[in-house]
């Protein structure tokens, strides 16, 4: 004999008894529902799987859905011969919907763009900026020693000295494109070409 279920959002009903019940879905698509039998201390766990047939009503009572009714239990929809006009309200647009979560907690955002800017440089009076990919840095180098006021623009962007590289380094991020291309302008004040 088939076992038949009924699911609602806090209860499942089997072979006609109802016990209080809780689900969960697990990342792979699976419904755990997890009851309460009469004189158990522990909660039976049943799972079902999406190739089985009771796993939409257990995964719409999991979501606090209500399922789709049967094909036999649908209500029959017979049009109006002459429908009055309806009076049209206009309702705001819905918020855009949050990202999905996924396994970490953390939301998606979409596919990462390439660092296109990789292998670029800017040159200046005395200095050169690289977009490093090898080092994965962004790199300032200069010709000499930097006066007082760029090392403080320098710092100010977040870029720290590196001796073993002889230059001034911040990862290779598009924080980091934003910031050099900043800096260049500032570096082109302090270093201006020469006439």
């Amino acid at each position: 004999m088939k076992t038949v279920f009924t699911f609602t959002a806090d209860s499942i009903t089997v072979k006609g008894k109802t016990f209080p019940a809780e689900y969960s879905v697990t990342p792979s698509g699976s419904v755990f529902v997890f009851v309460q039998e009469d004189g158990k201390q522990e909660k039976t766990r049943i799972r079902f799987n999406p190739d089985h047939a009771e796993y939409a009503a257990a995964l719409a009572a999991a979501r606090n859905e209500q399922p789709a009714p049967a094909a036999d239990e649908r209500p029959e929809i017979i049009p109006a011969a002459d429908p009055a006009p309806a009076a049209v309200e206009e309702t705001p647009a819905a918020p855009a919907a949050d990202p999905a979560p996924v396994a970490d907690g953390k939301a998606t955002r979409g596919p990462v763009p390439e660092k296109t800017f990789i292998g670029e440089s800017i040159t200046g009076n005395g200095w050169k900026i690289l977009f490093d990919g090898e080092t994965s840095r962004t790199r300032i180098i200069f010709e000499s020693k930097p006066t007082d006021a760029a090392r403080a623009a320098l710092d100010k962007a977040g870029f720290f000295f590196s001796a073993a590289m002889n230059s001034w380094n911040k990862k290779l991020t598009f924080k980091a494109y934003r910031a050099a291309q900043a800096i260049a302008g500032e570096l082109s004040a302090l270093y201006p070409a020469a006439a």
